[in-house]
């Protein structure tokens, strides 16, 4: 029961944050139509322990979304305090022409068995270049990191949400 209430505390804190981070948000960085924005994507994650009880991850792998095909995934921050689950994550998203959506993610990892951890948390656009550049949007994730060793993981993931539709933005 006591997990269930901060799991839910930690979900509404999240989109909490979320919900002040974009309204704080530039008018510019605002701009352009909205359109649904859906990705899928695996990753290797390394660990690197940091002072107790937080651990930097990096992650590199591939997926596939709307509105940016195929593309390259890379954390460009990321830590995790192993006493909360709670975690911060900076990602690129690179398209095959080069262009670039940049996202926050604000999430909790959960054991769901033991080597196995589900991850559930909201992202918001941060940035981009290309047909990106001044985008915007925002939504909800889920996935599953899948440890092989004390270091190493493979995480799978899927977010949802919007995004400002390609083209707009000019």
């Amino acid at each position: 029961m006591k997990t269930t209430l901060i799991n839910r505390f930690n979900l509404w804190a999240s989109l909490a944050l979320l919900l002040i981070a974009s309204t704080l948000t530039p008018a510019a960085v605002q701009a352009g139509q909205q359109v649904p924005f859906r990705a899928a994507w695996e990753a290797d994650l390394t660990i690197t322990p940091l002072v107790p009880p937080f651990v930097a991850v990096a992650g590199l792998g591939t997926g596939r979304a709307q509105h940016l095909g195929r593309f390259t995934a890379a954390s460009v921050a990321e830590t995790v305090n192993l006493d909360t689950g709670e975690g911060d994550a900076a990602y690129r998203f690179t398209a095959a022409n080069g262009d670039e959506v940049r996202v926050h993610f604000a999430f909790t990892a959960l054991p769901a068995s033991p080597g196995v951890y589900a991850i559930q948390g909201v992202w918001q656009v941060v940035g981009g270049t290309g047909r990106f550049d001044g985008a915007s949007g925002s939504g909800t994730y889920v996935g599953q990191v899948v440890f092989s060793g004390p270091l190493n993981a493979l995480g799978q993931f899927e977010l949802t949400g919007t995004i400002s539709a390609p083209g707009s933005l000019k």
